[in-house]
């Protein structure tokens, strides 16, 4: 009578010892997140705010996406931009001709937004982007987003910003300029008092620091 049950016990014991061998030897596995070589961001450019997106690399000056800082950018010829300079009376008139196809130009536009802070009494800067390459399906207005995005990720500034509506090729050959950045300087009557442009001839790029600051500071003194 006492067969059965020992019997049974047997099997049970047998089963649990093989039974723990199979889970010692294949331990579970916990399900894990799929690894990513890229960092991500939460919410970035989607209307899910909870949505993970893959963060994209460092953008350069002409990608930073515009602040919500108000920026008047009109567009001008270079007979427009004269009469615009001829209305700053007892003024030095800083035009800065740049593009945001030329990386020298937008590091140095920094240095126009200080000059003007520095001498906010005394000098009125303009920035000129000529952008505009005449191409007849992407008209002026066709550059003015990437143009207002670099802008806007400038520091706060009271410059007067003008967009070129004459093809950057036509306006080089009006003004007899070779190459940009560009930088006019006009006096306090109204002329040009000094050009300066991409290099000086011996190798050394335009530069606000060494150039244009103590040549304007010159002129207010």
């Amino acid at each position: 009578m006492h067969r059965i049950p020992l019997l049974c016990i047997f099997i049970v014991s047998v089963g649990l010892i093989f039974g723990c061998g199979e889970r010692i030897q294949n331990p579970p596995v916990r399900p894990t997140r799929p690894e990513t070589t890229e960092p991500v961001t939460i919410g970035a450019n989607t209307n899910n705010t909870d949505a993970i997106q893959p963060s994209t690399p460092t953008a350069s000056p002409s990608e930073v996406s515009a602040t919500s800082k108000p920026i008047e950018l009109i567009e001008a010829n270079w007979s427009e931009l004269q009469a615009l300079i001829a209305e700053q009376k007892d003024k030095v008139v800083v035009v800065d001709i740049w593009s945001t196809a030329c990386e020298p130009c937008m590091k140095e536009f920094p240095h126009l937004i200080e000059l003007q802070k520095q001498y906010s009494n005394d000098v009125v800067a303009i920035s000129f982007d000529i952008d505009f390459a005449g191409i007849k399906n992407k008209p002026p207005e066709y550059y003015r987003e990437r143009v207002l995005r670099f802008l806007g990720s400038q520091a706060e500034n009271k410059v007067l910003h003008r967009m070129c509506t004459t093809a950057a090729d036509e306006l080089f050959a009006e003004i007899k300029l070779n190459s940009i950045p560009a930088i006019y300087v006009y006096g306090r009557d109204g002329t040009l008092a000094r050009r300066f442009e991409g290099s000086d001839g011996q190798g050394e790029e335009l530069s606000y620091e060494k150039q244009v600051i103590p040549f304007v500071n010159e002129l207010i003194k």
